[in-house]
């Protein structure tokens, strides 16, 4: 960060790969998988101004981001 050098996790650039499997396996059109995946440089880019903006890491900006969307689901769960 120091060094101006932007990291994106590896669970953010890959998941479009995730969100594809998940495509196939959910039996989606190809256009649907892609419009889940278009949001996938929404996410990164306010990533990147988050941590510009607080001089947080992007690692720990996406990780919170990650386990908020985690808990969010898990607390769905408790409904059904």
């Amino acid at each position: 960060m120091d060094q101006g050098i932007i990291y994106a996790p590896d669970f953010l650039i890959n998941a479009g790969g995730v969100m594809n499997c998940y495509g196939e396996v959910a039996g989606l059109a190809q256009n649907q998988v892609m419009d889940m995946a278009e949001n996938i440089y929404n996410t990164t880019l306010d990533i990147v101004k988050t941590s510009q903006s607080e001089k947080i890491p992007t690692y720990q900006i996406a990780n919170k981001k990650a386990e908020e969307r985690i808990a969010s689901l898990t607390n769905i769960k408790k409904y059904f």
